[in-house]
This record gives structure tokens, C-alpha cells and sequence, in this order.
């Protein structure tokens, strides 16, 4: 029958076709051509036999059941259909299950119960190939980047290797290379750490800096800061000093209380390791060993200006900040320490691989000896042939 028409509209007609209308009187009325006409009451005709040959207490009891059966199959599709019911179950088993009753049911009702897309039923039991366009690039590229971390896995960041994949002639997205590193490698979640800004600005604590990262030359700004890292035995802290020519890490120090001698010794260690420059303008946060007056008097001794970030703004020693960042991702977060000795080899070996192996983008893909390196090869030639071209 016509899906257009209701079938109390079907039923109306059908009872003017008993009280005497013509059914040419109907096809006028109705404006329906008298096939459809006919095929109705022909239906209805029949169930009229069929319900005047039944007693009107069988034909309740009839209806009765009906009723039941159907609210009974209504309330197990509704209990099927629960979306809490079916999230529970991964689609590739509801798929399964979907193929051995396909015969039976037919892949409409069993699709719609099972809430089963019919082109993504199709895909994964007849049209799916068995190793798929995405899982044989991620096959390509999986070996391409365990070959750049080599034995430092995980440790570049995801940027970063994913450009040295577009240089080997890979196609890839950053999330990808991201999502590869993590089956290589899985870490431990990152503990969330809640921002301690100081308490008071003195005026004096200028920002002579400004966020000014980029430097012509090595031994023009240094800055540094201090970060707490867990072991089993008790907390450290590391002092870093980096040179924002390069980013390369000059001085760093290790200790269980972060006081001022702390400091002031990584400050003499790279200040002697960098041959006694001079014109070095040192940049930290306003941490209470910085201000102190004993590292004031350091710094003065030894010629060095010295320049703060603002109270709560860690955008103003941000690369110090991602050095951190990168250290905890790459190696803190990967490992357990039992004490000092464990944690002082880990960073000994990260930071000889950042100087040596670890590429930046801030300088133009290369590592941090290497940008020093070119950088002194250049200004001997410049000093042997007194030109620069």
C-alpha cells in the first residue's frame, strides 16, 4: 500500500465504499485512481472476513497477546539499543555478531538494532583490506623514527622529528609522529604542578632581557633557573645555565638543598667553562637565590649585568621553560629514580644529547654545537681573509 496515505484516512474511504459510494464516487472524492483504491479494500475486505469468522472473546484474546508481544519486543529493542549498553561492547564485536545473524534478519533491522552504520558493516566484513593505506604508512614510518631516536627513544620532540621525516621524503602530521612516539615509548603522566609566583616586585629588578631570545653571537645572555625533580630518596634540585646564542647548555648542578652557594656555584662553573667573557648579561626569574646579595656581588665581581623576569610572567624566561619542559618529556617522566646516582647519569646523558644530537628550530634545525661551531668556523675566516663574503 501507498506509504502517503494513513491508514484511518484508508479506513474512511473504505466504510464509504460500504454504505453505498461507487468507487468512481471515491476515485472523485478522494482524487485516487482506483487501482490503489481497489488493492485497499481488497486488504480490507479480508480482514473483515477474517475478524467476522471470530468470536468477539477470541479476538481479544487475540489482541490481548498481540499487545503483550509487542511491548514485550519493544522494551528488549529499547534495552538493545541503549546507547550506555552498546558503548560497552567495541564495535568490531558487535560487527562480528552482526555478520552470523545477517542471513536470518537481513542487514537493515540488524544494522539499525545493533547501531551499526550498513556502509561500515560492509567495509569491515567484505570490503576491508587486510592491511590498510594508513597502517602501511604508519609500518613505513615506525622503523624511520625509532632510527632517529636511536638510543634516546623519545627523547626528540614530535616537531621535530617529524620535519626530519619531511626532509627523508615522508608525509606526516605532528599528531602522528606524536601518536607513534607513545607506542614506542609509553611515559608516566606528567604530575601537575600549580604556578608559585613572588610574593613582591622591587623596582629594581628590571627586565633588561625583554624577551629578546635571539642573540648575534655566543656569550651575550645567559639565563637560568632551578627546577625540583622526585626520587625515591628525597627531592633534588637542578640548576641549569643556557646560552641563548645556541641554547646550549653551559653549567648545570645538582644538589639537595637550593641555596645561594648552589647558584653561585653552576654561575662559576659556566662563567670559567665559557673562558671569563665578558659583557654577559645574565637573565633568571626573581627566585630569592637570585636577589640574594651574595650572588649579587658574583655577578658584579665578575662584570655581569644582570636582568629579572616579571613577577608570575614565565614567558619571559620562556626558553629556559621549554628546556625544562623538554627534559621532563623527554627523560625525567620516562624513568624511576632510586637516588642522586641515578638521576645525576640520566642527566648527564640528556643534557650531552640535547647539546650534541638534539635539533632546534630556533636555529634553523641544527643542534647546539653545531650552530656554535659554524658559528666560530665563520669568524675565523672572516679573521683570516678580513672579509666576510
Amino acid at each position: 500500500m501507498s506509504r502517503f496515505y494513513s491508514e484511518a484516512y484508508k479506513w474512511s474511504l473504505y466504510e464509504k465504499y460500504r454504505t453505498g459510494f461507487t468507487l468512481t464516487e471515491i476515485c472523485e472524492i478522494s482524487r485516487i485512481t482506483d487501482k490503489p483504491l481497489r488493492e485497499w479494500f481488497r486488504c480490507f475486505d479480508l480482514q473483515y472476513s477474517r475478524a467476522s469468522s471470530m468470536s468477539l472473546k477470541e479476538v481479544r484474546q487475540k489482541s490481548t497477546q498481540l499487545r503483550c508481544q509487542l511491548e514485550k519486543t519493544q522494551t528488549e529493542l529499547r534495552l538493545l539499543q541503549n546507547k550506555t549498553v552498546l558503548t560497552e561492547i567495541p564495535e568490531p564485536v558487535r560487527i562480528s555478531r552482526a555478520w552470523k545473524l545477517l542471513e536470518r534478519y537481513g542487514p537493515n533491522i540488524v544494522c539499525r538494532s545493533l547501531n551499526i552504520r550498513k556502509s561500515n558493516f560492509y567495509y569491515h566484513t567484505i570490503r576491508k583490506p587486510k592491511v590498510t593505506a594508513y597502517e602501511k604508512h604508519d609500518l613505513e614510518l615506525m622503523p624511520a623514527i625509532q632510527r632517529l631516536c636511536g638510543d634516546g627513544v623519545k627523547r626528540a620532540g614530535a616537531e621535530v622529528i617529524r620535519q626530519q621525516l619531511m626532509s627523508q621524503g615522508f608525509s606526516v602530521s605532528k599528531r602522528k609522529v606524536l601518536k607513534l612516539l607513545r607506542e614506542i615509548s609509553p611515559r608516566k603522566n606528567a604530575p601537575q604542578e600549580k604556578n608559585k609566583c613572588p610574593a613582591n616586585w622591587q623596582s629594581s629588578c628590571t627586565n633588561i632581557l625583554a624577551r629578546r631570545f635571539s642573540q648575534p653571537k655566543p656569550n651575550m645572555a645567559w639565563i637560568s633557573d632551578i627546577t625540583t625533580i622526585k626520587t625515591d630518596s628525597g627531592k633534588y634540585h637542578l640548576c641549569v645555565v643556557l646560552d641563548l646564542f645556541a641554547r646550549r647548555v653551559i653549567a648545570a648542578r645538582l644538589s639537595a638543598t637550593a641555596d645561594v652557594s648552589f647558584v653561585c656555584r653552576t654561575f662559576q662553573d659556566a662563567f670559567y667553562s665559557r673562558g671569563k667573557p665578558e659583557g654577559v648579561l645574565f637573565h633568571s626569574n626573581q627566585g630569592g637565590q637570585y636577589r640574594s646579595c651574595d650572588f649579587q656581588n658574583l655577578l658584579t665581581g665578575h662584570k655581569v649585568r644582570q636582568s629579572f623576569s616579571a613577577p608570575g610572567v614565565p614567558l619571559d624566561n620562556a626558553p629556559m621553560e621549554s628546556f625544562f619542559a623538554s627534559l621532563k618529556v623527554e627523560e625525567i617522566y620516562r624513568f624511576h629514580y632510586a637516588g642522586i646516582s641515578d638521576l645525576t647519569a640520566s642527566l648527564r646523558s640528556y643534557i650531552s644529547f640535547y647539546n650534541n644530537k638534539r635539533p632546534h628550530t630556533s636555529i634553523g634545525g641544527k643542534t647546539p654545537v653545531e650552530a656554535e661551531n659554524e658559528y666560530f668556523q665563520r669568524l675565523s675566516a672572516v679573521e683570516t681573509t678580513g672579509c666576510a663574503f
